[in-house]
């Protein structure tokens, strides 16, 4: 029995992906670090603000940065993308999809955004009553693939509705390989939606759908495993 569905946030309820793209490829080239589009798919696709910036700085082998620097560099970040959020589009059907999951079971979000950006967007689309439990960057230690912050919304899940869940009552909705492994270490049933990758990336899902319409509680026993 499914007691709870979690969701990503960037990549499967807003499309925000192009965005964090641009601004973090922005503050790299200020730094002389250079990425396109197929390597932040590759390689920072689902990581949070502090993980992107290690990582490419490691990639880079440029000496590590004092922590002040390292958080200056996620608030210039946070700073251009906050300016753009206004402007974003959900995916189709995903409004419409919360709407009939929430009157079924309880619903969570699991993202590696940041906690402001995240409400900005589900209150400028009347989609914050909906969610629980909500788990971002500021929350955990370990950003995806780490099962760290699946397994801190299934907790708040529990103490904010009373409700006892198992991991194994849970769905995540997820569009990356990292948020999959995390999804899948956390020992939760997984449906990847191909807004981010192509199907034969996201292999190791339990269910992969082109549309989040194309899902449904109802249905779920008829999906070939």
């Amino acid at each position: 029995m499914i007691k709870a569905i979690i969701f990503d946030f960037d990549g499967v309820i807003a499309d925000t992906e192009e965005l964090h793209f641009n601004c973090l490829r922005r503050i790299l080239s200020e730094e002389g670090i250079w990425i396109d589009r197929e390597m932040y798919n590759e390689t920072y696709l689902a990581l949070d603000d502090r993980s992107c910036f290690r990582k490419a700085l490691s990639i880079a082998k440029l000496r590590e940065i004092p922590p002040e620097k390292l958080e200056e560099f996620i608030h210039r970040k946070a700073r251009l993308l906050q300016s753009c959020l206004t402007e974003v589009k959900l995916f189709p059907g995903i409004v419409e999809s919360i709407k009939q999951f929430s009157s079924e079971v309880l619903l969570g979000i699991c993202s590696g955004a940041l906690r402001q950006e995240i409400m900005l967007v589900l209150q400028k689309h009347s989609l914050l009553e909906y969610f629980t439990a909500i788990i971002t960057a500021e929350d955990v230690e370990n950003s995806k693939p780490s099962p760290e912050g699946y397994l801190l919304a299934l907790q708040q899940l529990q103490e904010k509705s009373g409700i006892p869940i198992s991991a194994l009552e849970c769905i995540v909705i997820e569009d990356s390989v990292a948020g999959i492994a995390a999804a899948k270490a956390a020992s939760m049933y997984c449906v990847a939606i191909t807004n981010s990758y192509p199907k034969e990336k996201l292999y190791q899902a339990d269910l992969i759908l082109e549309s989040i319409t194309e899902f449904s509680l109802r249905k779920l026993q008829n999906y070939p495993k």
